[in-house]
């Protein structure tokens, strides 16, 4: 008997022979003359199909081209918010990148843009905007996809502001599977990480090309063409890289942040109130007026930083805090005092949204500086609602210019020997709230659970003291 290897090359020889139009005694004659009609076929397969990938490839090449020179048109045009409209129009077409360019250029990472652009990249990295899509949001949405048959619209409606890159989107039907890179970290360490690419795997969101946040792609790629304001210092020096890039005046105007920090007249309301009403507020401010726009405070002189209420120092600008003791009347063991905050350099309502909370306290310390807590007098700033969103309880938030005031009146505690005020910040209020509550059901899946607890941790993390002061009682 014949090793099965030999069979096989008996096979191959025969086939070969058939193309040589040397026929074996175990082919039939007629066989030649049915295969090589085949071959040809194939062949005339392959190339119609090329031909089709091609043209299709060209086709939507040209597309994006024409779109991308219909908006650098309306990109040099006084009306700016025709362009906007435009620009950020979601989920963000980023386009295909021209195949002559080095892999770094064609890349939507902001790891590849720190290349060039390290001190942006850096700003970009410590900012709320390269955490949009941290393990609270992810948990949300995987949340929504577990438990609606509705789930794929609202999570869309979502990535519009938290991932808007057109490639992150669940309907585009990219994805393709865990990676290498997500399949590695799936084998170690540690738990957080390993839930939140489960989580996207589950939503089917890929995390391998670029970033899922707001990215420098987000603002300033489109149609694989670069946007931004129009520094003319770039163009002098002869420093034009990806083919040179599109300026607009538009990235130093405040309706150029709309598209995530505005609700339309139509969306959801609270008490007649919208939720993001920012762009608004803004707006009727006197800031407005004299043209002090959102880029001047949150990216000044071109900054990446996007500073908002997480940054100490830039809300410590933003305000003007007062502390006044009124009266110390020992013989009576009474105190009073003022402390107070003005919204003095904020362009919108402080704190903006229903997320933050900023609180006013006021305490008595013995000796070792020790608070007694049955002494201590509160003042919350901000709109606090419940959960679901459904009920307001309060709305204490500062319009420009406008002051909030703790006035305080105690008897002295015996061993008092310092009064205390000091203002805290809760930059995620109401989500320590909302992650809260959550983890209480019993029968949360463990990916949520631990994704949620992550989402927590941070969010208690970015709790600081943002004022403080001490004075002798006697």
């Amino acid at each position: 008997m014949k090793h099965k290897k030999y069979k096989s090359l008996q096979v191959l020889h025969s086939i070969t022979d058939i193309f040589r139009f040397k026929r074996s005694k175990k082919i039939p004659l007629y066989t030649p003359i049915i295969l090589i009609p085949l071959l040809f076929a194939f062949i005339i397969f392959l190339t119609v199909s090329a031909f089709y990938v091609s043209a299709k490839v060209y086709s939507r090449n040209q597309n994006f081209y024409k779109k991308y020179l219909y908006l650098k048109k309306l990109a040099g045009n006084k009306n700016i918010r025709k362009f906007l409209n435009i620009y950020w129009e979601t989920p963000i077409d980023e386009g295909m990148p021209p195949h002559q360019w080095p892999k770094i250029q064609q890349s939507l990472s902001p790891k590849s843009c720190m290349a060039c652009h390290y001190d942006q990249y850096e700003q970009w990295k410590n900012s709320r905007m390269s955490h949009s899509m941290d393990a609270g949001v992810v948990a949300q949405l995987l949340l929504k996809e577990m438990t609606s048959k509705h789930w794929k619209p609202w999570v869309e409606s979502c990535l519009s502001c938290h991932s808007p890159i057109a490639e992150y989107y669940v309907k585009y039907g990219k994805y393709k599977g865990l990676n290498n890179e997500e399949k590695n970290i799936l084998k170690g360490e540690p738990k957080e990480q390993k839930a939140m690419t489960s989580a996207l795997n589950m939503l089917k969101i890929p995390i391998g090309k670029g970033a899922l946040s707001v990215s420098c792609a987000a603002c300033h790629v489109r149609y694989y063409h670069r946007f931004g304001p129009g520094i003319k210092r770039y163009i002098k020096e002869g420093n034009i890289a990806h083919g040179g890039f599109v300026p607009s005046n538009a990235f130093n105007h405040s309706y150029f942040c709309i598209k995530c920090h505005q609700f339309g007249p139509d969306q959801r309301r609270l008490d007649g109130k919208l939720f993001e009403n920012t762009y608004n507020e803004w707006k009727r401010s006197i800031y407005a007026k004299k043209g002090i726009s959102c880029e001047v405070c949150h990216n000044p002189q071109g900054s990446m930083a996007f500073k908002s209420i997480y940054n100490k120092n830039f809300v410590l600008k933003a305000v003007t805090i007062r502390f006044k003791i009124k009266k110390i009347n020992i013989i009576s063991g009474s105190v009073q005092a003022i402390l107070s905050l003005k919204n003095s350099g904020v362009g919108h309502d402080f704190p903006t949204y229903t997320t933050p909370k900023v609180i006013l306290h006021i305490g008595q310390e013995n000796l070792e500086k020790k608070v007694f807590q049955k002494t201590v007098e509160s003042y919350i700033i901000g709109w606090s609602v419940s959960l679901n969103l459904k009920k307001q309880y309060f709305d204490t938030r500062l319009k420009p210019f406008q002051t909030a005031k703790l006035i305080y009146d105690r008897p002295l505690v015996k061993k008092a020997k310092y009064l205390k005020a000091w203002v805290v910040v809760e930059p995620e209020s109401h989500y320590v709230r909302f992650f809260k509550a959550f983890l209480k059901i019993k029968r949360l899946p463990k990916i949520i659970k631990t994704l949620i607890s992550e989402a927590l941790k941070q969010d208690l993390d970015s709790k600081y003291i943002l004022w403080k002061e001490q004075t002798k009682l006697n």
